[in-house]
């Protein structure tokens, strides 16, 4: 066979492959505006990537490897039938043997990671730029090892490389590629295996310890993503075309102008904190942070929206947009919000990608869905906008698998939204400070914080967008809640005296009450009470222990419908109804719990301020175990300083005091983001990439995913999953099952192990399905158990 006969893929030649990831890389590198390299320098990098990726696959052994893998499936390929490659096969038996006793024979990213260290000047193979691309060759089909003398030795592949050298022809290669436009330089891999030299090796290793440049980590991350991205860009994309279209800024002011029709007093003060906000974008174009601080309620989203497309029209045409937020509940709604912004300008809603674990690709004009071509675009964070959390934002950065890292170039000139930026843990502040002015440095990216309450991130370099006369202007204009500490005073109150609290505070005039617990157990508990003295239709659970679906009908059907109606009712719930819940209440009761947690209490009543001042009544139920206490002490010393009923017009001042109390007690301090940044610096990938302590979320306890079939729909997805395991294709089986699992998603919960204990079979299960489901799983409270108490779990 020639070169340009090779297979590479089921469905292609190696030819083919080679020149489809030069084809991306050609247009993923025209819109990247970065200050690693120069322009020539990227482009001859990247190229020289893409030529000694597959390398090995030149080999006979591979071929040998892919067609005999070909045959036993029954397929053949594009190119040649199974009984060409029969043919192939029976007249290469020797080699097949020589393959079958050293399966390594068939490996080709070790080999050609390196063939293309060998080609490197003897002067510049041992600096780190020359190592680091050799380490990204080596791991693309894997993840990123830390930089270290263990993850090298030559040594262990010496006598296998020279086999898979000496069955390529590198001449009729060489043709092949340069037809293509790609360089190649002859290999010497005896040479490189011969002479490696591992003390210039472990030298490197040691300077890095002392580090302080995190240009390394990003041109790794970079280089390494684009990589990625080309070679799964070819494999999936059927058509290799990336249309890019331009979004106007006016789209958000024609959706409100048309579509946001409810006369509100507030509506005047919304409109004010909007056009401030276009006025400074206009202003302070060039900076790359800005931050959104405005009340609960005064607009955020729209605003957010404005200013980062205006900065794009303005300042960067070539930047993406990606809307972060901190709770998946709330990534459809904004995405779905966006949708209609743009059909209501007549653009596609294709324009937006949602990504989260629960995404599924949606088949409106029902043509057959292209599902590998809508995984890369919105796994890949291709789309104009993308709108996903802030884990898959912090594992497209803080991480080693190629599966997150292959989104990263994306962020790459791209104006970042992070919402509700309060709910990332004040120990990994800093180590955000770090990436976000790298990042700027690097990659020209800009962020936009969003928040009712602004933590103290890069404060001497941040420009407020909605500053109009003084920074807490829009706070000072509103007077709609307070925050009541008078039952601060007492004791931990029990279930029945706060039962008991709240019921005579519905007796006394029928309202709508909000009563949010720091633990599920004490909200059941809470809600038996109040079940004995309230009449059906009145009172209503929600909490985490309650599946996505039961969750979803409970708040679209009827919370929001009563609440809008101006019905009296009861919501006892917990976190969960502060992860953006766009509900109103007229009286809150909230269990103690950091100042941030209280605020988004305080943006769940009197959000139009269409009532007199809503009260946000704090309690203590001696629960809050839960939170760090540290930011416990600083909420209870700031608090103090406070009269016993706090306006709504100091709540800017309050949260400035909490968070400067937060810098200074943990946020400069923090050892977790020391050593994160030390970690990144030192290129330990594997530290950054699976080191509990980095992130967003950690499990509090060991948990199981359940499949709760609560209705009927659910048992016919059940029944469609138990048929797809059955598929004897592997490749066609995991395809349909990641088709079909966000369908699922709605019915499936984690459940704490104390909480239903599985059985040792059930416990090796991604997925499981218990008959008795019912026995742990009530469908109003959803899971139970007595005196028990369960994790929080909010992200």
């Amino acid at each position: 066979m020639n070169p340009s006969e090779f297979i590479s893929h089921d469905d292609r030649t190696l030819a083919e492959h080679l020149a489809g990831l030069k084809e991306v890389i050609d247009f993923l590198l025209l819109e990247k505006a970065q200050n690693l390299y120069s322009e020539s320098e990227l482009k001859s990098l990247v190229y020289r990537l893409v030529s000694y990726h597959d390398l090995a696959k030149a080999s006979i052994f591979f071929q040998l490897y892919l067609s005999k893998a070909l045959v036993l499936k029954g397929k053949g390929h594009v190119k040649y039938s199974i009984k060409q490659l029969r043919l192939f096969l029976d007249s290469n038996s020797q080699k097949i043997n020589e393959w079958i006793n050293s399966p390594e024979l068939k490996e080709h990213a070790h080999f050609g990671a390196w063939a293309f260290l060998s080609t490197i000047d003897i002067n510049q193979r041992y600096g780190l730029d020359a190592m680091l691309s050799m380490k990204i060759l080596k791991r693309h089909h894997g993840y990123l090892r830390d930089f270290e003398l263990a993850t090298i030795n030559p040594a262990n592949h010496k006598s296998k490389f020279k086999c898979i050298e000496e069955n390529i022809d590198y001449s009729k290669l060489k043709d092949l590629l340069n037809s293509i436009g790609l360089p190649f330089v002859t290999p010497n891999i005896t040479e490189i295996l011969d002479g490696f030299k591992l003390l210039k090796f472990k030298k490197l290793e040691i300077e890095l310890a002392e580090n302080e440049n995190s240009a390394y980590y990003f041109k790794t991350l970079f280089s390494y993503s684009l990589l990625l991205s080309a070679d799964k860009g070819d494999v999936m994309l059927k058509n290799k075309y990336f249309e890019r279209t331009k979004i106007r800024s006016q789209i958000i002011d024609q959706f409100k102008k048309s579509k946001l029709t409810e006369s509100f007093k507030i509506n005047e003060l919304r409109e004010k904190a909007y056009s401030t906000a276009v006025e400074n974008i206009e202003k302070f174009g060039d900076h790359s942070f800005y931050s959104i601080t405005l009340p609960t309620g005064l607009g955020k989203t729209f605003t957010a929206y404005k200013a980062a497309l205006l900065l794009k029209e303005k300042f960067t045409p070539q930047s993406r947009i990606v809307y972060c937020l901190p709770f998946t509940s709330i990534i459809d709604q904004n995405g779905n919000l966006f949708k209609e912004i743009l059909i209501n300008s007549g653009l596609p809603e294709e324009l937006i990608g949602i990504h989260h674990h629960l995404s599924v690709p949606e088949n409106k004009n029902e043509k057959e869905i292209d599902y590998p071509e809508w995984e890369y675009f919105i796994e890949g964070w291709q789309k104009e906008i993308t709108i996903s959390t802030f884990v898959q934002l912090w594992e497209s950065i803080f991480a080693n698998h190629n599966k997150e890292l292959r989104k990263f170039h994306n962020l790459v000139n791209s104006i970042i939204i992070l919402d509700e930026v309060q709910a990332i843990k004040p120990t990994l502040l800093p180590a955000l400070e770090f990436v976000m002015e790298s990042m700027a440095k690097f990659f020209n990216t800009k962020f936009i914080l969003v928040t009712a309450t602004q933590p103290m991130i890069i404060p001497n370099k941040i420009k407020e967008l909605c500053q109009f006369e003084s920074k807490d202007y829009f706070f000072q204009k509103l007077n709609r809640t307070l925050l009541d500490k008078s039952l601060l005073s007492r004791r931990n109150i029990s279930e029945k005296e706060l039962a008991e609290a709240v019921y005579n505070e519905f007796i006394k005039r029928p309202i709508s009450i909000l009563v949010i617990c720091n633990t599920i157990r004490y909200s059941q508990n809470i809600f038996e009470e109040l079940s004995i003295k309230l009449e059906k239709g009145v009172l209503y659970y929600l909490s985490a222990s309650l599946i996505p679906y039961s969750r979803e009908v409970l708040l679209k059907d009827y919370i929001s419908p009563l609440l809008k109606k101006g019905k009296p009712i009861i919501l006892i719930s917990t976190q969960v109804i502060e992860a953006g819940v766009d509900v109103d209440f007229d009286l809150v009761f909230r269990d103690f719990a950091p100042l941030s947690s209280i605020n988004q209490a305080a943006g769940r009543c009197n959000r139009n301020s269409t009532n007199d001042i809503s009260k946000v009544k704090l309690f203590r139920s001696g629960k809050e175990k839960i939170y760090d206490p540290t930011l416990l002490s600083v909420t209870e010393k700031t608090l103090d300083k406070y009269s016993i009923e706090i306006p709504e017009n100091q709540y800017f001042e309050l949260n400035t005091e909490y968070f400067n109390g937060i810098k200074s007690k943990v946020q400069d301090d923090s050892y977790t983001s020391k050593k994160l940044i030390k970690s990144i610096l030192s290129l330990k990938f594997e530290d950054v990439g699976s080191n509990k302590d980095y992130r967003l979320i950690v499990e509090k306890y060991k948990s199981f995913n359940y499949f709760i079939p609560i209705n009927s729909v659910a048992l016919v997805l059940w029944e469609e999953y138990q048929k797809l395991l059955t598929l004897d294709d592997y490749f066609e089986r995991k395809q349909k099952i990641k088709m079909h699992f966000p369908k699922m998603m709605k019915y499936i919960i984690k459940i704490p192990e104390y909480i239903n204990p599985p059985s040792e079979d059930d416990k090796e299960k991604y997925l499981i399905y218990d008959q008795n489901w019912n026995s742990f799983y009530d469908k109003i409270f959803g899971y139970k158990k007595p005196e028990a108490e369960s994790p929080v779990e909010i992200f």
